[in-house]
């Protein structure tokens, strides 16, 4: 049934769980599953230096945050996670992860009920709640396990 599940993850226990969560789904039913990650920060210039030196230190900074979040969402997962396909992407966090789904045919999102943005949530509408109201797919939201 699931054969293509989607698991966003931003590094907090929501979003972890969420992962371990579509493991489990996985193992039920087979198929692939890709933990995708959205950074959504813009480097910030520093008037006082060059520009384009303190973006690009910016840019890698950020990227490596990326992929610890992918890596330690990896780690948690134990020894299926070999067969897990790992995606950075930079932007809205909501959009990108609407974007991903219909390009890629996923049959499911599990992702976790509140991210690291709780309070920025509150004021402008959280992540899951505009991906769950704007796919076609079903989502899967995961609280504390």
């Amino acid at each position: 049934m699931f054969k293509n599940i989607l698991v966003p993850v931003d590094g907090s226990e929501d979003s972890l769980n969420a992962a371990k969560a579509a493991v489990t789904i996985r193992e039920k039913f087979g198929g692939k599953m890709t933990l995708l990650h959205v950074i959504a920060k813009r480097p910030e210039a520093d008037p006082d230096k060059d520009k384009r030196e303190i973006s690009i230190k910016k840019i890698e900074t950020l990227r490596a945050e990326g992929y610890k979040v992918l890596e330690k969402a990896i780690q948690s997962l134990g020894k299926d996670s070999v067969e897990i396909e790992a995606v950075l992407s930079w932007g809205n966090p909501a959009d990108i992860i609407l974007e991903e789904a219909e390009d890629k045919g996923y049959d499911l999102i599990v992702m976790g009920s509140r991210g690291l943005g709780a309070i920025r949530g509150m004021l402008l509408g959280s992540v899951s709640e505009k991906v769950s109201k704007s796919i076609k797919c079903p989502v899967m939201m995961v609280k504390e396990l």
